[in-house]
């Protein structure tokens, strides 16, 4: 074997090798990726003057999408990024907002869950939901609510990183999960 060939050979087996090294690692580091970014950068809204928005320190706000007669902000606050909503019909007017320690959105938490939930007995840690809402990462797809048994109780679409339902099913909810696009969990509420 000549020294041209072995080169040759050797130069083929190492773009071989790293060939395989990216694809090995590429999906699992695009899929924490995916969990880490929010591709809606929406529109940027002025604030109102409100004392939620004076409490987290809101500098600027984004508005994601309304759904409903509610919308849906990003929030920079002076400890990083929040989710907030609001009534639909008064925009940079929030009425609840999340700012979860350690940024968001990560891999840990993909979802800021605003839903609202009720309680309906008087059985302790008993809750229902009154309306669906919140905010996820771009690599969820769907976001599921689950019952004390772990099935699903309702299944609602992420679309523009946002989901929102107004129609709940009625009985208890124990539990939040985001679904990939193949219905895989990906993240569950501790």
């Amino acid at each position: 074997m000549t020294t041209r060939l072995r080169l040759a050979l050797l130069v083929a087996a190492l773009a071989a090798l790293a060939i395989s090294v990216a694809l090995a690692t590429r999906t699992s580091a695009s899929e924490k990726g995916s969990l880490t970014r929010l591709s809606n950068k929406g529109r940027v809204v002025a604030l109102h003057g409100g004392a939620l928005n004076r409490a987290v320190g809101a500098t600027e706000a984004s508005l994601l999408a309304v759904r409903g007669a509610r919308a849906y902000y990003r929030v920079d606050g002076k400890e990083g990024p929040c989710i907030a909503a609001g009534p639909a019909g008064d925009p940079g007017e929030l009425g609840t907002i999340q700012c979860p320690r350690g940024g968001f959105p990560t891999a840990e938490r993909p979802v800021v869950d605003l839903s609202v939930y009720e309680s309906t007995s008087h059985v302790r840690g008993e809750l229902s939901l009154y309306r669906v809402a919140g905010v996820a990462a771009d690599g969820v797809a769907s976001v599921a609510f689950l019952r004390p048994d772990g099935s699903i109780a309702l299944r609602v679409p992420v679309t523009g990183n946002v989901f929102a339902s107004n129609s709940v099913p009625a009985g208890p909810i124990a539990g939040v999960v985001a679904l990939d696009s193949g219905g895989k969990q990906l993240w569950r509420s501790p």
